[in-house]
């Protein structure tokens, strides 16, 4: 019996590859293990961020000087519905 060559590359490649993948158990460990926490000094500064973001729109959209962007907002409408989000609601 002659054996073909590549076909011997090709056994030998699909071993390989089946022996290297990561098992179920691996992903899932590595995944529970990358986690981030804020400390709360942190949380606080973000939410100081927030909180004057808020304010600074407030009294632009109370004084007349806040601009819509409307290619932004028609950039985020249209990106929107191509994912299959209902706009309407």
């Amino acid at each position: 019996m002659k054996i073909n060559p590549i076909n011997r590359l090709d056994a030998a490649y699909q071993a390989y590859h089946k022996n290297n993948q990561p098992k179920r158990e691996e992903v899932t460990n590595k995944s529970q293990a990358e986690k981030v926490e804020l400390s709360s000094e942190a949380k606080l500064q973000i939410q100081k961020e927030k909180d004057a973001k808020i304010e600074q729109l407030k009294s632009q959209i109370a004084s007349g000087t806040y601009k819509v962007d409307s290619e932004k907002l028609a950039d985020k409408l249209l990106s929107a519905w191509k994912s299959g989000a209902k706009i309407d609601e």
